[in-house]
Parts: C-alpha cells; sequence; structure tokens
C-alpha cells in the first residue's frame, strides 16, 4: 500500500477519537479474541482491503445495467 493506513481511517473500524480503542469488523466478523484494535495502529489487514479495492474497480468497470435517467415523456 503506498501510504499507512491506520485502523481509524478504515470505514470497517467503530472506535471513537477519544477512547483511541475500537472494534475491527474484519477481525470481529472472523470470531478473533482479539478484536478490538488501537485507532493508531498500522492496519494489518492489507489483503482483506487489497480484495475490497479489487471488488470495488471490477463493480465500477462493469456498464450500469438499468438506466440512469428517466427515458423522455411523449
Amino acid at each position: 500500500m503506498p501510504k499507512k493506513h491506520l485502523c481509524k481511517d478504515c470505514d470497517k473500524w467503530y472506535g471513537q477519537e477519544d477512547d483511541e480503542y475500537g472494534p475491527c469488523m474484519y477481525k470481529n466478523f472472523r470470531k478473533e479474541k482479539r478484536y478490538v484494535t488501537y485507532g493508531y495502529h498500522e492496519c494489518d489487514e492489507v489483503k482483506e482491503l487489497e480484495r475490497q479495492v479489487k471488488l470495488w474497480k471490477e463493480r465500477g468497470s462493469e456498464g450500469s445495467r438499468s438506466p440512469t435517467s428517466t427515458p423522455p415523456s411523449p
């Protein structure tokens, strides 16, 4: 990854800035015992983040299957 990705920067981390600790959804989903992480910890979910980016790019490259605008009225 080009720059450090901290837990607090992730949309799957639900900590509070004041507490500095919070649960990581990836770790919690896998039922890890230590799913609470420190917000300023460098993310160790690199494989999961790369998978999410790949899915996002694939979805962006697909054409739209439904029209986004209404057809002209008669």
